[in-house]
């Protein structure tokens, strides 16, 4: 049977930065641009030059016409290289020669600098002369002789050489000054994109929804920071909106939704943890409270009137106790409170006492009656217990051992 092949896991993409595609992109424009610009430049100048140097060597062969007739007349070849020696120093020429109407060569003239020449400069005088002029030597409207004149371009590619380092020199520049102001401007784009790259990146870390990005020079991305910066407002409100609906949710988990206490759940943990920490400092209390005429309220005035009761109760209650102290409804008419740093015993009776004080007065109904309650505390202290559950447990019995002794009364646990 045959197996399948083995499938070659894809390599990972090379990935370039915007600012290298940026540097490379206007290189190769900057190159391009140059190249056919400098290109265009040298092309032109060089069929300018040849050109110029042609009618310049056409007018020499005119001029030595003019000016050897006479000698070319009587045959006279002393005047002739005579005048022809006079334009040694010009440096268009590489030879001169006059001839007469049957070919014979009545005087020549080489100059000096065509001996020297390399081999390029050779080539290159080829190309530009790849044949000499002649002018026609005329007496009469008779052909008596004619001049023969070849060309020098050591000049022009002296001069040409000049030229093409000038250009050079100034694409060099260009391409500095071009490279200079285009890196300021990737440097621009590049800062804008890296600093929207960290407030992303403190946003997704850090959770920080708040920070803003600056304003760019460049519109396009002043707009994209704007942009930017509207999106975080609207995460930023709704993550506000979000956290409230999680607190809110959270009071709503830990607290009781009518007297607003923290309810039996909460009240657990933060006796485990108070317990916990008594163990190596002052005791801690529990008080376990519970209204002893709840159910006849509820019988005699309605269940509003009891959850009015319960209100009041939990009011009252706190009114009593220290910011420290910590109080929660456990369920129906039974309230609890821990003490914290409880010195003795007896601090724990003062405190039950002050919060039956507050049952003295009736609690005023909607419709102005009035509702009489009572209490029933038991206390329990947690040197005498191992653990938080036995704590509540006894303070639990305690409560029942107040309500058989009379009602509006406290019982201490042993």
């Amino acid at each position: 049977m045959n197996q399948p092949a083995p499938s070659i896991p894809d390599s990972p993409m090379k990935r370039r930065t915007l600012q290298g595609i940026f540097r490379r992109t206007h290189l190769l424009v900057l190159l391009i641009t140059l190249l056919i610009s400098g290109t265009a430049l040298s092309v032109l100048s060089f069929f300018a030059l040849e050109d110029y140097a042609k009618k310049n060597l056409e007018l020499l062969a005119s001029s030595i016409s003019y000016r050897v007739e006479a000698g070319v007349v009587f045959n006279d070849e002393l005047a002739i290289q005579e005048t022809i020696n006079q334009l040694a120093d010009r440096d268009e020429f590489a030879e001169i020669r006059v001839l007469d109407k049957q070919g014979y060569v009545l005087a020549s003239l080489k100059h000096n600098a065509t001996r020297d020449l390399s081999w390029w400069e050779q080539l290159f005088n080829r190309f530009i002369f790849a044949e000499p002029v002649t002018e026609n030597i005329l007496h009469g409207n008779q052909n008596i002789g004619m001049v023969w004149v070849s060309g020098n371009a050591s000049a022009i590619a002296h001069f040409l050489g000049q030229v093409l380092i000038g250009l050079i020199s100034c694409l060099l520049i260009t391409l500095v000054c071009v490279s200079y102001f285009s890196y300021r401007t990737h440097a621009k784009i590049v800062k804008a994109f890296a600093t929207m790259t960290t407030v992303a990146n403190l946003v997704r870390e850090q959770r920080a929804f708040n920070v803003r990005l600056p304003e760019a020079n460049i519109v396009e991305l002043n707009d994209l920071s704007q942009d930017f910066n509207s999106l975080l407002e609207e995460i930023e409100q709704w993550h506000l909106s979000l956290k409230q609906e999680n607190d809110q949710l959270a009071m709503q988990a830990l607290h009781d939704s009518l007297t607003g206490l923290p309810n039996r759940g909460y009240f657990e943990k933060r006796l485990e943890s108070s317990f916990n920490q008594a163990k190596n400092s002052i005791p801690v209390a529990l008080l376990f409270i519970d209204n002893d005429r709840f159910k006849q309220i509820n019988d005699n005035y309605g269940h509003a009137a009891g959850d009015r009761v319960l209100t009041e109760m939990s009011r009252r209650l706190q009114s009593r106790l220290r910011q420290k102290d910590f109080v929660a409804r456990l369920g129906g008419d039974e309230f609890a409170v821990i003490l914290p740093h409880i010195v003795d015993e007896q601090h724990a009776i003062m405190v039950a006492e002050s919060l039956l004080a507050t049952a003295q007065q009736p609690v005023p109904l909607e419709d102005k009656r009035e509702v009489q309650f009572s209490l029933s505390i038991g206390i329990a202290l947690s040197t005498h217990c191992n653990t938080p559950q036995e704590l509540l447990a006894k303070a639990d019995a305690a409560m029942y051992q107040a309500k058989l002794v009379s009602t509006n009364s406290w019982y201490l646990a042993d």
